[in-house]
Parts: structure tokens; C-alpha cells; sequence
């Protein structure tokens, strides 16, 4: 990720942003970038024939870089080239424990993993992931509007900034709108984020103004339709899923939106918390109709293991992971092999290393 970094700020300039990136079926990084241009009103006709033909060339790479079909979950085993890490049983569990994988599905784990070794301690330990956990990246441009949920401090906001920007990219009118319009300061952020990314917030303060703004997306009045053409991505005010009454609240929240337009909250969930936390808000957030989580604060954290009990107690799958609060660097998407390459990162070669991250967020070594 480093040195994919160093190529974007090379070809592209400082100004680029980095939108998304995940790990292909080589094992290798790959980054979507873009950077604003604005008309240079003073250049020549050259110049400016120039900047037109490599803005073209520019557009062209990164439509077909976010077309391109993802890695798939199901694309567990390394490729050719990739590093082989040795199956040792010891390895693959102290690798569990330094990411603070629960007891319990540490064992289950390191067990189907022993069963399925392949000579690879990857491999294995990737196959034994995609048998317990599910991993569904979200689509560039989501059918059903994307509804943020989560509990405070997650990173909600400029989450669905980041899912934003990659249908913003993609060519997609997008629609952003926040029911968080009490929380001090929490518009204000949203419109920044909206901001850079060249779309305007919309707001909507109550449950029958949020179903207005859906239906205003819908092919027909009253009918739930594909929103791919215009994604929207809807934000939300922190809960605590075990305050009863706040929690009510956006219950009632999530299914007029469900109702009114088929949205899909997604859970967005740091890594920081506490595995046993972690695992009973998201079986309460499940219960709103969640599928999917969005991990956060990685470059924090710098363990996984939080997230993956929160997945295996829920049954959401894990579809993309942030591991920096700043929208530059996107999200990258995530399968099962994705993940055995982090859990094993000490032994393994390194894209989507820890010890970046932690150099990412300015932290000490």
C-alpha cells in the first residue's frame, strides 16, 4: 500500500485523492485515484489539448479499475508468485490471540484450519475463515440506498463519504443525506465531506422527511426500485443499542426507510471496542435488518479480532475495512484470504500490513 501510495502522488500530483483500494486475485494492491482539474484559463490551446487528452486517458483507467469484478470471497487460496507461509498450527493460533480472537472461535478456527491445511498456513487459515464467516464487499453502486448505523465515535460519517466518492468516480450521480441534525457539528462535517466530493447534503429531520427525500429517487411513486443509477448513501446519529428508548428510535427509523425505499443499514464498527461489546451491539443492530459491516480504525486497533466476533455472533458478513479516518484513502474491500493475510502479517510478505497503518495514523512503533 506504501508504494501504491508513492505511484498515485508521482503520477497523479499531492492533490490526488485516493478513493478505494483492495487486494486482487494476484495478492497484489490495487488503488482507484483522482484528482480535481480545473480549467486552466491563461494555458494554450496545446496545453490545454493535452490536459484533455490525459484527463480522457485518466477517466478511462479508473472506470475500468471500478468495473473491474472485486475479488471474490471465495478466492481463498494464494496465487501464483504470492508468499507461502508454512502451515505450523502454533503460528496460526499465537497469530489469532495477538489479534484478539475470542477463546472460543480461536479454537474453532485453528481447528477447520488444521483440517484444511494445505502446506500454507494462508490458505488454511483463510479456508477455515470463509466456512465460519461471510464477507460481501458493498457494490460501487449499491441497488438499495445505503443507510449508516453504528454505535458513537465509529466513523459513520466519513465512512459513507468513502462509499460515496467510489460511485462519485464510477460516473454516479449520488444523493447524501443526514437524519443526524441535532448532534453539534454533525451537518457541518457531513457538508465538508459532501463538499470534496463535489455533491450537496441533504438534510432530513424526521422519519416522514427522510421517506420524502427516498421517494423522490424511486421510478414511480410509491414503488421500490433499483437506485444503482443514483446511489444514495444516508447517514445517522450514533445509538447506544442498549439504551431502550434510543434504540426504538432508530428501529422506527430504519423501517420507514426500508419501507419506503428497501434501504440497507450497514453496521459501521470499530475495531477499538471490546470483542464482548462488539458482539452484542452488533446482534442488537442485526435485528434492524443489518447485513453487512464496514470495520473501522484498524490503524488504530491494529487487531481484527473484535470485528470478526462481532460477524460470527451476528451472521453479518464483513465487507470493506478502514484503516485511516481520512477520506483520501478510501476503503478496501475484504475476503476471506484478504483477511488470513492480515491475521498472519508477522510471517507473511505484506500488503495490508498493520505496522503501515500504525505509520498511517502517526502513531509510534
Amino acid at each position: 500500500m506504501t508504494d501504491a501510495i508513492v505511484q498515485v502522488r508521482a503520477a497523479l500530483g499531492d492533490d490526488a485523492i485516493i478513493v478505494s483500494s483492495h487486494e486482487n486475485d494476484r495478492g497484489s494492491i490495487e488503488v482507484t485515484a483522482a484528482v480535481e482539474t480545473a480549467p486552466q484559463v491563461n494555458s494554450d490551446a496545446g496545453n490545454r489539448q493535452d490536459a484533455g487528452g490525459l484527463e480522457h486517458r485518466l477517466e478511462q483507467m479508473l472506470r475500468a479499475r471500478l468495473q473491474a469484478p472485486a475479488a471474490s470471497a471465495a478466492e481463498t487460496s494464494p496465487s501464483a508468485g504470492a508468499p507461502i507461509v508454512p502451515f505450523d498450527r502454533s503460528t496460526i493460533g499465537a497469530a489469532l490471540e495477538a489479534h484478539a480472537v475470542p477463546s472460543a472461535l480461536r479454537n474453532d478456527l485453528l481447528v477447520s484450519a488444521i483440517a484444511l491445511d494445505r502446506g500454507d498456513a494462508i490458505a488454511a487459515l483463510a479456508g477455515a475463515l470463509e466456512a465460519r464467516l461471510g464477507f460481501e464487499p458493498l457494490p460501487v453502486r449499491p441497488q438499495a440506498p445505503v443507510m449508516a448505523i453504528g454505535l458513537p465515535g465509529a466513523g459513520k460519517t466519513v465512512t459513507l463519504a468513502k462509499l460515496a466518492a467510489r460511485a462519485v468516480v464510477d460516473g454516479a450521480p449520488v444523493d447524501i443525506v443526514t437524519t443526524d441534525t441535532v448532534r453539534t457539528g454533525a451537518v457541518a462535517q457531513g457538508e465538508a465531506y459532501a463538499q470534496l466530493i463535489g455533491v450537496h447534503l441533504r438534510r432530513a429531520e424526521s422519519i416522514d422527511a427522510l421517506s420524502l427525500l427516498l421517494d423522490e429517487g424511486n421510478p414511480s411513486e410509491g414503488t421500490v426500485g433499483d437506485r444503482s443509477h443514483r446511489p444514495c448513501f444516508i447517514d445517522t446519529a450514533s445509538v447506544n443499542p442498549f439504551d431502550r428508548d434510543e434504540f426504538a428510535a432508530l428501529h422506527r427509523l430504519t423501517q420507514n426507510a426500508r419501507i419506503a425505499a428497501g434501504v440497507e443499514p450497514v453496521l459501521v464498527l470499530s475495531a477499538l471496542g471490546d470483542a464482548d461489546v462488539s458482539r452484542e451491539a452488533a446482534i442488537e443492530f442485526a435485528r434492524l435488518g443489518a447485513r453487512r459491516i464496514v470495520a473501522t480504525q484498524l490503524d488504530i486497533a491494529r487487531r481484527i479480532g473484535p470485528v470478526l466476533a462481532a460477524a460470527d455472533a451476528s451472521g453479518l458478513a464483513i465487507a470493506q475495512i478502514s484503516v485511516t479516518p481520512y477520506l483520501a484513502r478510501g476503503l478496501a474491500q475484504m475476503n476471506a484470504y484478504v483477511c488470513a493475510r492480515m491475521i498472519l502479517n508477522d510471517s507473511a510478505a505484506a500488503a495490508a500490513t498493520p505496522a503501515p497503518m500504525t505509520r498511517h495514523a502517526g502513531q509510534r512503533p
